[in-house]
């Protein structure tokens, strides 16, 4: 029994210490280096060393390791590139958030190189990268001038990195040209131009009409005292020319 239980203690440390070394992960100070996102059929592993956006390792210029307010730790190019994509016209276009916490962290004036750069993870960088490049701001560029060579000479151009939301130019799509339509007559054109005008004259026939047929008579009535604005005689003019024309008519027979 005990032999058996001096074996089975033997096996277990064995077991015990791949468990351990397979799940405890590798340090960033060990002889083996990460697998390279590039390389086919490996898997991305998060390095230290290397930006968690872009999954480029770290340098001294526009991959410089950058610290926001909450810790995490990103390179110079991304976050760059997420103040230039904040929009214009809302608050706090000068607040950068985290990709990961989504914690806010103002941008300075100068941009994006003015963040603060982690010294942490610059230490454990070679050693001729741990001494950072002055890179600055031009618009939408992060420009940096390289250092003088080890021959003496300075180097004159500059590099600069686009980190604008720049967009390659869409083809313009043609307009089909319709054909144009016939033209209507002269007559028809003037008729549905006069369409309104026409409404007005309608309008005013039916209001003439109506002062005459009602309004007239009206008027008549009270001015001549019949609907017929016909002033009749009095009847004692009448009497008098009718036995006017009777004398008349006598005096002609006696004659």
């Amino acid at each position: 029994m005990s032999s058996v239980q001096r074996i089975w203690r033997t096996a277990m440390p064995p077991y015990h210490q791949n468990s351990s070394t397979a799940t405890v992960p590798r340090s960033p100070g060990s002889s083996g280096s990460p697998k390279s996102p590039s390389t086919p059929g490996s898997v991305k592993v998060a390095s230290p060393l290397e930006c968690s956006i872009c999954f480029s390792g770290y340098d001294n210029i526009f991959k410089t390791p950058k610290e926001l307010s909450c810790t995490h730790v990103f390179c110079l190019e991304c976050l760059a590139r997420l103040a230039a994509a904040q929009p214009a016209g809302r608050p706090g276009r000068e607040a950068v958030p985290c990709p990961f916490c989504r914690q806010p962290t103002t941008v300075p004036a100068a941009g994006a190189p003015a963040l603060r750069t982690s010294r942490q993870l610059q230490a454990k960088m070679p050693a001729h990268l741990q001494r950072e490049e002055p890179v600055w701001l031009e618009g939408t560029k992060l420009c940096c001038r390289p250092s003088p060579t080890a021959s003496g000479q300075e180097a004159s151009d500059f590099v600069c990195v686009d980190v604008g939301l720049s967009k390659p130019p869409e083809p313009t799509v043609p307009i089909p040209v319709q054909d144009p339509a016939p033209n209507p007559g002269c007559l028809a054109r003037c008729w549905a131009r006069c369409r309104e005008w026409r409404r007005v004259a309608l309008v005013s026939v039916l209001l003439l009409v109506l002062f005459c047929v009602v309004l007239w008579p009206v008027h008549c009535a009270l001015k001549t005292g019949n609907l017929h604005c016909i002033n009749r005689p009095p009847a004692a003019t009448v009497t008098i020319a009718a036995t006017t024309d009777a004398l008349s008519l006598g005096l002609l027979a006696n004659n």
